[in-house]
């Protein structure tokens, strides 16, 4: 010690100038180096070889002042008051650095001042300034010396001044102590009176005493009587130095109390100790003499009884029964057993007691009697040996009737001690069991057998565990059935029980048994769980045998018709089946447990036997039915082929016959191979029959009879007949040509063309009767000698025309006759009947088609009289009937024909129309003609009119129950109403301006009038409804009625109104039209309406001043904010909808008292900060405690931010304390920032004072910062350790860059513009204005070039930080640029560029709330005014993103609302006018807009909203930067190679792979491969950093390339990685029941398609929008159920991966419906607003709080009209924006997916938002 310190602490000028002085002049920093730079905080300086820091009580003043001499340039100065003060070493004229002398009071040579005096040279005493201000130096010298009091004041006088100074040396003496125990001898004072020198030329110096001189030279101590010791001033200073240190040592510090209180410990231990043993002595068994020996022979019976045995564990292989019963029967045996055993020992050790106590109550009685004797006999002694043997007696007597006290703790320690060797019997059988289940092998064996899923074994697990249960109950059983000896009955009178423990309590809580317990338990559990991985794994290639087994069903095989191919295939299988068992291993230990396949081998072993006995039955029936048809086959054709005809018509069927079987030869030699092969396959499998072999052989002889034989002798009597029977067919054809002649001759002659035959047209029919009967023989003969001719292959076959042409004849002739006979039989029908009964429609249509025949048979029959004359008749009717069908329109009316009859002068007679001709009525056609008009016209209106008013007879008003309350009903769907109104209402007004209304005039007035009323009527009911309805929900409230009582009254009328209204519709009044008109209905509903008007604007009133109290209640929608006001009384209510106030907030903690108040709030991710005061909730407005969160949370946030900086480590490099405190992992980011730009400012500022190397310090040391934080994250953290990691290292990873680019810039600086341009943070001190005006004091501000702006301290929680690059430093300084000039900012650009992303990370470097919002054409400048004044009055920022989707007339009202609110922030108003109210102005207000310019459905800004935005292009992203620092993020060491490899990985893709609308290689595609590499990398730590990203990179591509495109890429990746083999992934569990399901849902298991599920699950864990693209039938659907169903199985099997979640998927097919029914709408009848079906389905997901996976699938086409309201959705803000304002956060457990046929519509926002 004294060498170092010697080393350490000796002065001279280059050590002294290693002191570093505190802000206290009471402690004192010692390096051991000079130069060295600073330890605390910052960077800047070479760290030492060796730090040695002290913290010294009190240095004395004037080492200081010498370090100061030492260290520091000359300078001199006086002050006003001619006190000296000396600099600090950094020229600081500060008083805290001002040095205090022990008693407080300031040092003469304090530092602080701005000179120092001069260094004596030895040339003379008096510093220069005295010359130069020309004092007197006795005067100076005097002022000097009254300065002096204490011994360092003096060294350091003479260290100024030097030996030349007048006072040659100062008397001083010791410091009077303040404690007896203070020991200082280095502390002087001066002797007063020894300084005056008219006191010291008198002052005897005996009376001094002892006492010390100064001089200039050394310190002399004198002491009377001793000789005086003289020390130079450096040995002095040296030894005072290292007293100083010494004392300050705790060891020294307080050696006296730690000496006493050591002596004292000692005695006070030995006291006790003999204390003890007295004691001891007194009560120890082994002292007394009667104890000695019972107890010897009780501990040997002791060791015997830890000798018995409880359990039998042997060597052998168990069945579990058999296992059990020898343990049962090794604890119970009677005559053998551990019972007996311990029963039999105890009784031995209660003999042993008993005696004892005997002895012991013998002794006691002696001792009694001899006292008893001693008082009776005479005595014969003297009294002082009576005496004696007195005392001797009573001693006897009182150690005999200790001992006896002594029975009852003697009798409680033998119990104690056979409870210790009943529990080490126990615990030695546990020990011993699990030291043969860890140490040994095959111990138990278990059976397995198929379950429906997985292999099922017996005994199984829970069997396991009964058996241990039992074994463990029944051992401690045996051992706690022996008695205890203190519940022995003789012992009672000795024991008194107390809390008594049984062997059974002392085992369950030994902890050593439940260790080795739990052991047995878990290696059992595990062994079991092994053999059942290793069952299903092994046992599965034999399920299908299994399974097969069960569906056997022999009699169905039999009887189910199969082809030999089919039994073929099976019975191949079977075979399979076969070898596959005699691979069967029977017998496979895993671990203890020995799995027994022999009976599941013994049961599946026949399967495959009876099946493919009864398959090859089967074949061998088939195949002897298959060889007799074929052999009659050969039978039947060989007898046909035998036959020789003579006949034409014989030779020809014999001709044909042959042709046919001829066709069928190739047929019968099939046939017959195909016999012969299933024989030949039953030969294989050893089946034989000789009868089977004897058809075989008859069906070749068949076959060969037939072959060379019959076949040919057939041919050869063919062509011999041919010739013949050729020349016979000619003959028979010639000879019918002729009778076809005669026929055709007859037709053209007789009364077939007689006209006077018109008259009797039957007799004509008649004849044609009988020429038809020949005709048709003819024509039968004609076809077959046709088939004769083809079937001889005549080549030039006889053609029948004769027989052809009388066919035509006839055909013409016959319809002719017909027609003539039907025409007679209708006119005269016509002509006779009633005109009213007439069918005038039917008429006019036969008239028409008779007309048509007519003029065909005239062409076809040309000149033919008969048909020249039917056609004149018929067309002479034709042109009559326009008359007689304005005769017949229905719409006559008797008037009508009155009128008809008294024009042709006809009278009252019927109307025939035979009449009608004699009359000549076709002469009056244009009279007609218009009374028929006129009856059209007037019968159509009437009809017209009957139509609307059944139309109304038959509608009832449609109502419906509101909310399934029995009172409460409303107007259903009303539009077929309003339809039929607005319809009918057109007919009515058409039908009043028709010139045939005269004669229904009256009625349709009436009509009129009934619908004007109605419509009317319908108007005010749906407005009534639409307010009522609004206004019902809200004031059902009894918190709302409370704080509107006014409204509530007003309500209640018009509520009771309608309900006694829907009463009475519902009673009396079902009928629309009469609804309508209940009496004073539409005055009443116009009352109705006022009052609700009045009612809303009140509550619009009141929302409004609710708004207006906490201002973040513009973001919600009036539903939600109705929705809390609705529950003011339960402010845990207001829990779901935080996190839409404050984005991070995501629940609040409430206290569980009454008084529920708010302590604490939390994020998403569970990372919690408490408040710096608790928020009141109980009886205060809800709004009023939001603010007051609000408060709190910037107090809290605050609070935390400066005590993180105060608690900065010294160092800055390990931080790992520090970084995973007490503090929210915003305020560790923020700090972070704080201390980075003061070490970067302290490195320019030592690179302006000439330091050139300040920076390049600074950078190393940010540099080893960052190695730390990178070293933690390869730690196991925890979610959020981990997360607060990632987004400290990207802001550290982009301070190392800006670092660098400055020294390369060669920066000088703090004003350069390259560090001026930077986003800088501090904790400022003073008060300090920012660019909105607003003046902060001791609190963060944040600078970017000339802007400034506070620290907001919004809490953003845990979330990761965006990779700054040079674009994004860019947008920055736009941003801010833009915010101090009070503009917003427009980011442009494609999509994938980080518009959204950067303004959200804008907003959270500068702690400001941002509310994200995603624009669609339904927005209108309504809602986007209360999102405005929202912004305003909280202060915060809003992104819209796709602004310019927005209505371009919508875009001109948000410019003049834009407007009016910067013009407020740059005429630095607090409050203004918008929207026709004064709201106050929170001057952090920003607006901030993002736009993909160019794609479908944008709209071009208007200039005057340009104007006040400023605008940024985004373009393409440095992605090599951005992968390099998120992989460093990650804990990738790698980074900078394994990026670049990346970027050129993508690049190489995008060339050469072929283009899909569904490829994307942007910066989304490129985080989540990141993301997915980041997963691997904690997954598989030790894998190597480029496997794991190639594997990455593979597992989140290849799911969306095609087939061809597949190997390209893998070539990519193989050439950028050479001689990396990456392995293949092991899917386990989650393979396996994949497989599950897919055989539960009966489909086959393509090893693809299993991929393609496996890819799904690894698409979804790094996006959380997903699009399954393929055609229709592909098996998209199929992909996510079947996905769906494994993850819910793997979660009920137990499965601890978080990616295996309970699943429930919500089906959609979005084009199935409109835009408005998707995503919601207001509806224009009820004027509330109406979620649609994906805001239905996302509200039911977000509902579910639990990690339960939830898919919302939309399963339709994905088209720009309704899928751009999902890009926020699918982005990483999560959030779907609907147009009523409502926001609705997604939870992590939701994925949105898609199933589309292609995306060829798609924009390429949408494309790279999903993964594919």
């Amino acid at each position: 010690l004294d060498d170092r310190t010697t080393q350490l602490f000796s002065i001279d000028h280059e050590e002294l100038s290693g002191f570093h002085l505190g802000s206290s002049a009471t402690s004192v920093s010692i390096t051991s180096a000079p130069g060295a730079g600073p330890t605390k905080g910052g960077p800047p300086g070479r760290e030492p070889e060796e730090e040695v820091v002290k913290q010294v009580d009190q240095i004395p003043s004037h080492l200081l002042h010498i370090r100061q001499m030492y260290s520091s340039p000359a300078k001199n100065r006086s002050d006003s008051d001619g006190e000296e003060r000396l600099d600090g070493a950094d020229g600081s004229g500060s008083p805290d650095d001002r040095t205090l002398s022990p008693e407080g009071k300031k040092s003469p040579f304090g530092v602080g001042s701005a000179h120092s005096p001069d260094i004596d040279d030895g040339q003379g005493s008096i510093p220069e300034f005295a010359a130069e201000e020309e004092f007197d130096e006795d005067v100076l010298l005097k002022r000097e010396l009254a300065k002096l009091h204490t011994g360092e004041d003096v060294i350091a006088f003479f260290a100024k001044n030097g030996s030349n100074t007048p006072v040659k040396f100062v008397y001083c003496k010791r410091r009077e102590l303040v404690s007896e125990t203070e020991f200082r001898p280095y502390d002087l004072e001066i002797i007063p009176e020894m300084m005056e020198t008219t006191k010291g030329a008198t002052y005897a110096l005996s009376m001094l005493g002892e006492h010390f001189t100064i001089s200039a030279t050394g310190v002399v101590y004198v002491c009377p009587g001793q000789q005086s010791e003289y020390m130079s001033l450096g040995d002095w200073m040296h030894q005072c130095l290292m007293y100083s240190v010494l004392t300050s040592m705790n060891f020294f510090k307080y050696y006296i109390h730690g000496k006493v209180f050591s002596r004292w410990r000692l005695h006070t231990r030995y006291t006790v100790y003999c204390h003890h043993r007295t004691r001891l002595a007194r009560r120890l068994f082994l002292a007394k003499p009667m104890f000695i020996t019972p107890l010897v022979k009780i501990h040997s019976l002791m060791y015997e009884v830890e000798t018995v045995k409880v359990m039998n564990i042997g060597a052998n292989v168990y069945n579990l029964e058999e296992f059990g019963r020898d343990q049962s029967s090794m604890r119970s045996n009677p005559s053998a057993g551990a019972a007996k055993e311990l029963e039999q020992r105890h009784d031995a050790i209660v003999g042993i007691l008993d005696r004892l106590v005997r002895t012991v109550d013998q002794s006691t009685e002696v001792s009694q009697q001899m006292d008893e004797h001693a008082i009776s006999r005479p005595r014969m002694k003297s009294m002082v040996q009576e005496k004696k043997e007195a005392r001797d007696n009573a001693r006897r007597h009182r150690l005999a009737k200790h001992d006896q006290s002594m029975l009852g703790d003697c009798i409680r320690l033998v119990d104690y001690m056979f409870q210790s060797c009943l529990v080490k019997i126990v615990v030695h059988a546990s020990i011993d069991f699990c030291q043969r289940v860890e140490t040994s092998s095959k111990m138990f064996i278990i059976h397995v057998s198929f379950g429906e899923i997985n292999m099922v074994f017996d005994p199984g697990l829970d069997k396991f565990m009964k058996m241990l249960q039992d074994l463990w109950s029944g051992t401690i059983q045996v051992v706690n059935s022996v008695p205890s000896f203190l519940s022995v009955r003789q012992y009672d009178p000795y024991v008194t029980v107390r809390n008594n423990q049984t062997v059974e309590s002392i085992l369950l809580s030994n902890r050593d048994f439940n260790q080795y317990t739990d052991a047995v338990r878990d290696r059992i559990h595990s062994d079991i769980t092994q053999a059942q991985h290793y069952s299903d794994k092994n046992f599965r290639v034999f399920r299908r045998i299994h399974e097969y087994g069960l569906k056997w069903n022999e009699e169905e095989y039999l009887a189910t018709p199969r082809t030999h191919e089919e039994i073929a295939r099976d019975m191949f299988l079977m075979r399979e089946f076969q070898d596959d068992l005699d691979k069967f291993k029977a017998h496979h230990p895993v671990g203890i447990i020995t799995v027994d396949g022999k009976n599941l081998r013994a049961s599946l072993t026949p399967i495959p036997d009876v099946a493919l006995n009864a398959m090859k039955n089967a074949l061998a029936d088939i195949a002897r039915r298959k060889c007799q048809a074929a052999v009659q086959n050969f039978d039947a054709a060989n007898r046909t082929l035998a036959e020789r005809p003579q006949a034409l018509s014989s030779y020809a069927d014999f001709v044909k016959n042959y042709n046919e079987i001829r066709a069928k030869q190739e047929q019968f030699d099939e046939q017959r191979e195909e016999v012969e092969s299933m024989y030949q396959l039953l030969k294989q499998y050893n089946v034989r029959n000789t009868n089977d072999e004897i058809k075989l052989e008859i069906l070749h002889s068949k076959d060969n009879d037939f072959t060379h034989k019959k076949v040919i002798e057939a041919n050869v009597y063919i062509q011999e007949k041919r010739e013949k029977m050729v020349e016979n067919l000619q003959s028979d054809s010639e000879r019918i040509e002729e009778e076809a002649k005669d026929i055709t001759a007859q037709l053209k002659r007789g009364q077939f063309i007689a006209e006077d035959a018109i008259h009797n047209p039957e007799s004509v029919l008649e004849e044609l009767g009988t020429i038809q009967a020949s005709l048709s023989k003819l024509e039968e003969k004609s076809a077959l000698f046709t088939q004769y001719q083809t079937l001889f292959n005549i080549p030039n076959s006889f053609e029948f025309a004769e027989v052809e042409k009388a066919k035509g004849l006839f055909a013409n002739k016959h319809k002719l006759w017909s027609l003539v006979h039907e025409w007679k039989d209708t006119e005269k029908n016509w002509t006779t009947i009633e005109f009213q009964k007439l069918d005038v429609e039917k008429m006019n249509k036969q008239v028409i088609e008779h007309s048509k025949t007519a003029f065909q048979l005239t062409r076809a029959l040309e000149g033919d009289a008969v048909a020249t004359e039917i056609r004149t008749k018929i067309d002479e009717w034709k042109g009559n009937m326009p008359v007689i069908m304005d005769l017949g329109n229905p719409a006559m009316k008797n008037r009508h024909r009155d009128r008809i009859r008294h024009a042709i002068g006809m009278g009252s007679s019927a109307l025939i129309l035979v009449s009608l001709i004699n009359h000549n009525i076709f002469e009056y056609k244009e009279l007609v003609s218009e009374i028929s008009g006129q009856a059209s016209g007037e019968f159509a209106l009437e009809q017209q009119l009957e139509k609307i008013q059944a139309a109304w007879d038959d509608l009832p008003l449609p109502v419906m129950n509101h909310r399934n309350s029995r009172d409460l009903w409303i107007l259903a769907d009303v539009t077929d109403i309003i339809t039929q109104l607005e319809d009918h209402s057109v007919q009515i007004q058409t039908m009043m301006g028709s010139r045939f209304v005269q004669g229904i005039r009256s009625n349709v007035e009436v009509w009129e009038n009934k619908i004007r009323l109605a419509s009317d009527a319908i108007d005010e009911w749906l407005q009534v409804q639409r307010a009522w309805m609004y206004l019902e929900s809200i004031f059902s409230a009894e918190d709302i009625q409370r704080q509107l009582p006014a409204e509530s009254t007003k309500f209640k009328t018009v509520d009771k109104f309608w309900k006694d209204t829907l009463k009475k519709v519902r009673q009396s009044y079902r009928n629309a039209m009469d609804a309508f008109h209940i009496p004073n209905l539409l005055p009443s509903l116009k009352n109705a309406n006022n009052t609700l008007d009045q009612i809303q604007k009140s509550l619009e009133a009141y929302l409004e001043t609710k708004r207006a109290a906490f201002p973040r209640f513009y973001f919600l929608s009036d539903d939600e904010l109705l929705s809390i006001m609705s529950q003011t009384r339960n402010p845990e209510a207001v829990q779901e909808h935080l996190c839409k106030c404050f984005d991070a907030i995501n629940r609040v903690v409430f206290t569980q008292d009454k008084k529920q108040e708010i302590v604490e709030m939390s994020d998403m991710i569970k990372e919690r900060v408490q408040f710096v005061n608790p928020v009141q909730t109980s009886g205060i407005a809800v709004e009023k405690w939001l603010c007051d969160i609000e408060v709190k949370m910037v107090q809290s946030l605050r609070a935390l931010t400066k005590i993180a900086v105060e608690r900065y480590p010294e160092d800055g490099i390990t931080r790992k304390q520090w970084l995973f405190g007490p503090y929210p992992s915003q305020m560790v980011l923020a700090v972070d920032q704080i201390m980075w730009t003061s070490c970067a400012e302290k490195a320019l500022g030592q690179i302006e004072e000439g330091d050139l190397e300040g920076m390049l310090r600074n950078i190393e040391f940010t540099k080893k910062q960052l190695e730390h934080s990178v070293s933690l994250v390869r730690l196991d953290l925890t979610k959020l350790q981990r997360v607060l990691m990632g987004a400290l290292i990207v802001l550290d990873v982009h301070g190392i860059a800006v670092l660098e680019d400055l020294e390369k810039a060669q920066c000088r600086s703090i004003n350069d513009f390259d560090w001026s341009k930077q986003l800088r943070y501090y904790w400022t001190v003073e008060d300090t204005t920012t660019s909105d005006g607003s003046t902060i004091c001791d609190d963060c501000v944040i600078r970017q070039t000339i802007a400034s702006f506070p620290y907001s301290h919004e809490y953003l929680g845990n979330t990761p930080r965006l990779v700054v690059t040079p674009l994004t430093d860019k947008c920055y300084m736009t941003l801010t640029g833009a915010m101090h000039l009070n503009y917003g900012g427009a980011p442009a650009g494609p999509a994938g560029t980080g518009k959204t992303e950067t303004t959200k990370d804008l907003g959270k470097a500068l702690a400001v709330p941002v509310v994200v919002f995603n624009c669609s054409d339904g927005l209108d400048y309504k809602i986007m005014g209360r999102f405005f004044s929202g912004l305003a009055q909280a202060g915060a920022w809003a992104c819209f993103d796709e602004f310019n989707r927005i209505q371009v007339e919508v875009l001109s009202v948000i410019a003049q609302q834009m407007l009016t609110v910067t013009q407020a922030i740059r005429a630095k108003k607090d409050t203004f006018e918008f929207l026709g109210g004064e709201i106050p102005l929170n001057r952090r207000f920003g607006v901030y807009i993002t736009m993909n310019p160019g794609y479908a459905g944008r709209a071009e800004l208007p200039d005057n909203l340009k104007a006040l935005f400023r605008p940024v292009a985004m373009m393409v992203p440095d992605y090599g930067l951005i992968a390099e620092i998120i992989l460093y993020s990650e804990g990738f060491n790698g980074a900078k190679l394994l990026a670049r490899k990346m970027v050129n990985l993508y690049r190489l893709s995008s060339e050469q792979l072929s283009k899909q609308d569904h490829y994307d290689f942007g910066m989304r595609a490129v985080k989540s491969v990141l993301v997915m590499a980041g997963h691997l990398k904690r997954q598989n730590p030790d894998l190597a950093e480029n496997i794991t990203l190639i594997r990455a990179l593979r597992d989140s591509n290849a799911p969306k390339f095609l087939s061809f495109d597949l190997p390209l890429f893998n070539g990519i990746i193989s050439d950028l990685y050479p001689e990396v083999t990456i392995p293949d992934v092991d899917y386990g569990n989650l393979k396996i029941e994949i497989e599950n399901q897919l055989r539960l849902m009966k489909l086959q298991l393509v090893p693809a398609y299993i991929t393609k599920i496996t890819q799904l699950l690894e698409t979804q864990l790094v996006r959380h929008g997903v699009m399954l693209v393929g055609l229709t039938m592909t098996g998209k659907s199929t992909d996510s159920m079947i996905l769906s169903k494994t993850l819910t199985q793997l979660k009920k099997n137990g499965s601890d991966d978080p990616a295996h979640q309970l699943t429930k998927i919500f089906f959609l097919n979005p084009k199935s419906i409109t835009a408005e029914e998707l995503y919601g709408s207001f509806n224009e009848n009820t004027g509330e607003w109406k979620d649609g079906l994906v805001a239905i389905l996302v509200r039911e997901a977000v509902s579910d709080t639990s990690d339960n996976k939830k898919w919302v699938n939309f399963d339709g086409p994905v088209d720009a009209i309704w899928i751009e309201n999902m890009n926020t959705v699918l982005d990483d803000n999560k959030m779907l924006c609907l147009s009523n304002g409502e926001r609705i956060k997604l939870p992590p457990s939701m994925t949105i997916m898609f199933e589309v046929n292609d995306l060829a519509v798609a924009s390429p926002a949408t494309v790279s938002r999903c993964g594919m």
